[in-house]
């Protein structure tokens, strides 16, 4: 897999996940994030060939490359690998599940999105790519946050069995997500950007909730409605601690 842009790139070089090759180009503008590129590449032991634009315009994928392009290998951890993970470092499940997704960008910014909000990983079906357009839009977020690829019914079951609960995010929920409790673990399902959560999945979540909406439009953009339901899991997370405080102070 390839990674583009300077910004993906430096993120990625600060990540664990190998990289084989870095593709520069051989006049690019000397930025401090091209600096510290070269500097991270050299650190790491890692190959630096310098190209010309021609090469690289030809080499790149998302033809937006910024005058770097790096080459990866991306290994894909299984659910349950995940899970053992934050067992043994004592970590609440925070995860994300994406029934479809047909737009790589949706796909980035949701990926850049969980991880701003401190998500654990994010689930895809096991058929979801995961392109240099994804990792682009994410702005280097896919190197931070593990993508899973599961089936999602049996993701569902596996989550419920150690005790992680399943949330849908649908237009018809049974109540708004202000309404509800999002503290503890938990995987919010997020719908595709035509056909939402379909009615089999989300008979197996355990509670199924809704953004309300007031304007004549009746449904938000999937990386909208995921960034709105993650960062509400956030502010009550904040919060609870905040409460607690102040149940001690009125005793």
């Amino acid at each position: 897999m390839q990674i583009e842009g300077r910004n993906p790139v430096y993120e990625l070089l600060n990540s664990k996940n190998p990289v084989s090759v870095i593709y520069m180009q051989n006049d690019v503008a000397l930025t401090d994030k091209i600096k510290q590129i070269v500097s991270l590449a050299k650190t790491k032991g890692i190959r630096l060939k310098k190209i010309g634009r021609h090469k690289l315009d030809k080499l790149s994928r998302t033809k937006n490359h910024q005058g770097v392009i790096a080459r990866v290998k991306r290994e894909f951890l299984s659910l349950n690998e995940i899970l053992d993970k934050l067992d043994d470092e004592g970590t609440t499940p925070f995860l994300v599940m994406i029934s479809e997704v047909l737009y790589q960008q949706n796909l980035g910014a949701i990926i850049r999105t969980a991880e701003c909000a401190g998500c654990n990983g994010v689930i895809i079906p096991k058929k979801t790519l995961v392109n240099e357009e994804a990792a682009r839009a994410s702005m280097g977020a896919v190197e931070h946050v593990q993508i899973i690829k599961e089936n999602l019914f049996n993701a569902i079951k596996i989550l419920q069995k150690r005790g992680t609960p399943v949330v849908g995010l649908e237009a018809e929920g049974q109540r708004t997500l202000y309404e509800t409790d999002l503290t503890g673990p938990i995987t919010i399902v997020i719908g595709g950007e035509h056909s939402g959560i379909g009615r089999s999945l989300q008979a197996k979540c355990d509670l199924v909730l809704k953004i309300p909406l007031f304007g004549k439009i009746n449904s938000l953009n999937m990386s909208n409605a995921t960034a709105i339901a993650l960062f509400e899991k956030v502010r009550q997370e904040i919060a609870q601690p905040k409460k607690q405080e102040e149940l001690e102070l009125s005793r």
